[in-house]
């Protein structure tokens, strides 16, 4: 009876939060989190940005445009179930998923000599499930990528046998934007992510993460490889990041764990080194 009346409860306080989130008013696309284009359309080399769970392309603040003018093309997606409603990611699977980020890689690879896949969070494990399946991208970047959660000693059980739980117990979990993984407290606001997360595309999540950490998909990884990782961060966990990058065939690896960065690294205090070591990744694949 208690979770009946907490999951009506949590269903009403989703719809009321559905209904204040400034959106598009044709797209019903919350605002911010639309798919945008940047740089030159005729460019050699373009960047495809694939965002992490329940976010979109504003986690990258200003990354794509710092790409863009190093002379990139700078393709900022929207994921399946994203950007809209929790209730659209609610019902989006792993294969949507994948599957946008490999028609989008695709099309690039068609108008552009080189193409980079840079993913944050379940972004970097899309990105990963890419590169294994594209081999002819030119590299790929990942930004805090999701292959396992981070433990706690308090959880009691691992993360994942919690997540597993979570459906048969209940539908949603808030998530307090004031509390968005980011050290830098005054751009907290500024961070535009689905407050109230379904339990369900938790674990879709989850299953994409066990697919990329995979020991067979990582052997299928021969692009050059840069990992950026916050030491601290709170929600993906470093140490799985890094044995994931250690089992991929790539030659080229460069690992770079960031003393004073949380999860959503983009927005945190070594963004500009981040910004570097991105530029830097990018120069020498042309």
């Amino acid at each position: 009876m208690g979770l009946l009346f907490w999951n009506h409860i949590a269903d009403r306080k989703v719809a009321r939060h559905d209904a204040e989130a400034p959106r598009d008013a044709g797209t019903g696309v919350m605002l911010q989190a639309e798919p945008r284009d940047f740089g030159p359309e005729n460019a050699r080399g373009a960047v495809l940005f694939i965002h992490g769970f329940v976010g979109n392309g504003n986690h990258f603040e200003q990354l794509p445009q710092r790409v863009a003018e190093a002379g990139w093309r700078a393709r900022v997606i929207l994921l399946p179930g994203h950007g809209t409603i929790p209730a659209d990611f609610e019902q989006t699977s792993a294969d949507q998923m994948l599957n946008a980020v490999l028609d989008e890689t695709r099309l690039l690879l068609k108008k552009h000599e080189k193409v980079v896949l840079l993913g944050h969070s379940m972004g970097g494990a899309l990105a990963t499930l890419a590169a294994a399946q594209l081999p002819e991208t030119a590299g790929i970047i990942l930004g805090a990528p999701y292959y396992a959660i981070t433990p706690r000693w308090y959880y009691g059980l691992a993360p994942e046998t919690w997540m597993r739980m979570g459906p048969s117990l209940m539908r949603w979990v808030y998530s307090n934007p004031d509390h968005q993984p980011v050290f830098r407290r005054e751009v907290r606001r500024f961070i535009v992510s689905y407050a109230w997360i379904p339990t369900k595309a938790a674990v879709t999540a989850m299953g994409i993460a066990a697919q990329a950490s995979d020991s067979a998909t990582l052997a299928k990884i021969n692009q050059p490889v840069l990992l950026l990782h916050g030491r601290r961060d709170e929600v993906t966990w470093p140490d799985a990041a890094c044995r994931a990058v250690d089992k991929m065939a790539s030659t080229s690896k460069r690992k770079v764990l960031l003393d004073n960065s949380n999860h959503i690294l983009f927005w945190d205090h070594e963004r500009e080194s981040i910004t570097q070591e991105v530029l830097v990744f990018l120069k020498e694949r042309l």
